[in-house]
């Protein structure tokens, strides 16, 4: 478990993860970004759709509980790693076909959203451990290393990586 970071620590993170992210897929033409192959028949785009989902209903949505002193539901759409799948695959043809800036429009809202929620939280609300997050905080949950977005900015440097040496 790392070690619990301040409120302010935890919305630099935030915001540095976000910004390597976007940084990453900037460097890349739309045709790139459409372009599938990335992990399976998934294009960046495509991940990047996947994460907007993952932070809404996840993130999102146990930011505004907590604001609205109520507790999150978790939806159970990660319950098992068979169910996991059949959502991620619902989401990607759920989002494959979207215009590459609709999916860029709301991936921007969506993280502008959760870093809204966590700025309008209190330093008690995100450091309370809330038994619906396993006994966990909002920081400390938000800390853990190889977030999400880690992962996937993995798959497309990855990607970029076989691209460049197929052209070599």
């Amino acid at each position: 478990m790392t070690e619990q970071k301040s409120k302010a620590e935890l919305l630099e993170m935030r915001r540095v993860l976000y910004m390597h992210f976007d940084a990453l897929i900037a460097g890349l033409s739309e045709q790139q970004i459409q372009m599938p192959g990335v992990n399976g028949d998934w294009s960046v785009k495509d991940h990047i759709a996947h994460l907007t989902f993952w932070e809404r209903v996840n993130l999102l949505e146990m930011l505004k509980a907590i604001q609205q002193g109520t507790s999150w539901t978790n939806p159970g759409l990660e319950s098992t790693e068979e169910v996991r799948d059949k959502t991620n695959q619902q989401v990607y043809l759920q989002n494959k076909d979207r215009s590459l800036a609709d999916v860029l429009s709301e991936f921007q809202a969506t993280h502008q959203q959760v870093m809204e929620y966590l700025e309008k939280l209190s330093e008690e609300e995100l450091k309370t451990p809330y038994e619906w997050l396993g006994g966990y905080t909002i920081i400390t949950w938000l800390s853990e290393p190889s977030g999400h977005y880690d992962e996937h900015e993995q798959y497309i440097r990855d990607w970029l990586a076989r691209q460049s040496s197929a052209k070599e």
